[in-house]
């Protein structure tokens, strides 16, 4: 005797009688359609791929926004790529075209992790801090201090090393050391919350990283040149 599972018979009845599981809901614009006037919304509209790509390209301008230190600048690339393509479609709007600039874009936020800061002028020499962004909790980090190409301090001290990864203790401070270095870092913010400064305090036991007097520590403001996409 044929025996089915409980959901074996559930699946045989519905497919017996012709009935279906509802499909999911297609991906929604970040807008509301309902309110489009501009051509580029109206063509996004009235296709569903590209009302996915354009709600798909919103969930990862917040997600790499909130990990961002420099929002202000990363404000500035998705505010200027979407002037750029509103204007491409100021009249009339090719849906190949506008599909082509979301998937660009799309792809470039997917690599949106990693940001360049870069010390104040005290002397003649220069010192940047790259920051890769792991998560909420922690980065990735170099620094490297130049003066006419000739290295002065370089953490991680070569390739081979293992990275350098700074985790936060509060959400304005984070820390990282490697037996008697230790790197506190302070984040400095505006009014409406945007970092605008990153304090970097290398302890003494990171003389190690550097040549001579010259030190790890300095104040870092941003120094990322972020183009549009579509520019």
């Amino acid at each position: 005797m044929l025996r089915l599972a409980g959901f074996g018979l559930f699946a045989l009845f519905l497919a017996l009688f012709g009935i279906h599981a509802a499909p999911p809901p297609p991906q929604q614009a970040s807008f509301d359609c309902a309110k489009a006037s501009h051509p580029l919304e109206k063509t996004i509209c009235v296709s569903p791929k590209l009302r996915a790509l354009d709600g798909e390209v919103a969930a990862l301008y917040k997600e790499k926004l909130a990990l961002l230190f420099d929002k202000q600048g990363f404000k500035g690339q998705q505010r200027d790529w979407q002037q750029v393509l509103r204007t491409r479609c100021a009249k009339k709007c090719d849906p190949a075209a506008v599909e082509q600039d979301y998937t660009v874009q799309r792809n470039s936020l997917r690599g949106f992790n990693a940001e360049l800061w870069e010390a104040s002028y005290k002397t003649a020499d220069v010192e940047q801090l790259a920051i890769t962004h792991i998560d909420a909790r922690q980065f990735d980090f170099t620094l490297n201090r130049d003066l006419d190409g000739e290295t002065l301090c370089k953490l991680p001290a070569s390739d081979g090393e293992a990275g350098a990864i700074a985790r936060f203790t509060t959400p304005d401070k984070a820390s990282w050391s490697a037996g008697t270095c230790r790197i506190d870092f302070a984040l400095e913010r505006d009014k409406t919350g945007h970092v605008t400064e990153i304090g970097a305090v290398a302890s003494a036991g990171c003389k190690r990283y550097c040549k001579a007097n010259h030190v790890l520590s300095d104040n870092f403001t941003p120094a990322n040149n972020w183009v549009a996409s579509n520019q």
